[in-house]
């Protein structure tokens, strides 16, 4: 029921509340290229919506054996993020007496340390986007003047929680996972650190 409060309130934000006008700012100059144009802080944010599905898709096909299947949630999330993801955690993430629905190999290549090390390196060259220089005061001015960041700003932190409480949730015994509130790193830390118990967990 949480999750479907948390559902409610992020479609009524992005279609009551969030700012809008004739043309977003943002949008305007992701469009045309003009990405030097764009705060730092801003850019990073919106590229992290990239690599939060990314490891959504890890999680969620090392344990897609719920009452309903996990994939068609965690590829929608690429497109629309957590407003894709809440439904299934809202009714579709019950515990389900079957095997896990994802192939083998799919499996052993998600849980590899080659894909694990890989993201982090994603996660690393977003990270060094911020070294250009970032502002606060500019980041606000685009919560306030752009459609496109502010909700994006919101699906950030509810893509962030869900993280969090996927690690709690499907590996409660898992060594270090208080790393999971590092926002998108954290969770693959703690599959990095708890190799053997994830891949055992999966199979």
């Amino acid at each position: 029921m949480v999750f479907f409060i948390i559902w409610l309130l992020l479609i009524g934000y992005a279609v009551f509340l969030a700012p809008g006008g004739e043309t977003d700012p943002i949008l305007s100059n992701i469009f045309s290229g003009d990405l030097g144009a764009i705060d730092p802080l801003v850019l990073a944010v919106f590229n992290s919506l990239g690599l939060f599905p990314m490891m959504f898709l890890t999680l969620l096909l090392l344990n897609d054996r719920q009452k309903w299947p996990a994939w068609p949630f965690a590829l929608l999330s690429f497109g629309i993020g957590a407003f894709g993801l809440l439904p299934y955690f809202a009714f579709g993430n019950r515990k389900a007496d079957r095997r896990l629905r994802t192939p083998a190999w799919l499996v052993r290549f998600l849980s590899s340390r080659f894909w694990l090390i890989v993201f982090m390196l994603f996660w690393v060259g977003n990270a060094l986007t911020l070294l250009q220089g970032f502002s606060l005061a500019a980041y606000q001015e685009a919560f306030f003047s752009s459609g496109l960041v502010s909700v994006m700003t919101i699906d950030w932190f509810v893509l962030w929680g869900l993280s969090v409480y996927t690690v709690y949730h499907f590996y409660p015994q898992a060594k270090r996972k208080s790393l999971a509130w590092i926002p998108i790193l954290g969770p693959i830390l703690v599959l990095y650190l708890n190799k053997k118990a994830a891949t055992r967990k999966s199979t």
